[in-house]
């Protein structure tokens, strides 16, 4: 019974491999990353394997920067090769990647901004005027602000992103933390990412640790002017 199983079943295999086709996979940029039907198979450029049974091969591109691209190809496409262009991402036009986002980082601030008493008590008016100042360059109001504890906040401030179907929002709070007779803030920006379908939805913004190019330069106006 066996032996006369062997046969069909060679017949088989050879009609299953004669079905298959090769097709080279190539995709721009270079070194993109090249899925088929879910399994890594190299970057660049890729011979994928279509055989009739499946009727086609899944293909998935990927590379950071850029929009993922998913597609198939056919066993009836009669083409030897394919080639692929990534769209590179909106948000790498729009925004930045900053390692300060979503942590407080601290600024050690310039003597001239503030006093000190023969009581070691601090006087720092001046530096928060500056700090008002450089805030309202960027955001249209000051949310909270309370200079006797120390404390000043921004409201979220939306910024709509319809080419990456996005919305970003960026807050800024400060907090003074002065000792020794040095004054001290701790600064942190927030940033936060959402689709545009769901940014009426506290809960769809998830931190993230770009932030956009029309806010970023905050950033680096505080610690300059703070710290001169």
């Amino acid at each position: 019974m066996i032996k006369r199983l062997m046969p069909a079943l060679l017949l088989l295999m050879i009609s299953v491999i004669a079905d298959a086709k090769i097709v080279k996979v190539s995709v721009t940029p270079s070194d993109a990353k090249i899925y088929l039907d879910g399994n890594y198979a190299g970057d660049g450029v890729v011979n994928a394997t279509v055989r009739s049974k499946e009727g086609f091969v899944n293909i998935k591109l990927e590379k950071e920067g850029y929009v993922t691209l998913e597609t198939k190809i056919y066993a009836s496409d009669k083409r030897k090769a394919v080639s692929y262009v990534m769209r590179q991402d909106p948000l790498e036009s729009l925004t930045v990647v900053s390692g300060k986002t979503n942590k407080y980082f601290t600024i050690n601030v310039s003597k001239s901004l503030y006093t000190v008493d023969e009581n070691g008590k601090i006087d720092s008016e001046q530096a928060w005027k500056m700090i008002h100042q450089i805030i309202l360059n960027y955001f249209d109001e000051i949310q909270t602000t309370d200079i006797a504890s120390g404390f000043i906040q921004t409201p979220w401030k939306y910024t709509s992103m319809p080419e990456a179907e996005k919305m970003m929002r960026t807050r800024v709070n400060i907090r003074e933390i002065s000792s020794n007779g040095n004054l001290t803030f701790q600064v942190k920006v927030s940033s936060e990412l959402a689709s545009l379908i769901g940014a009426n939805n506290n809960d769809s913004y998830q931190e993230v640790n770009r932030i956009h190019k029309e806010i970023e330069p905050i950033i680096g106006e505080l610690q300059s002017r703070l710290t001169k």
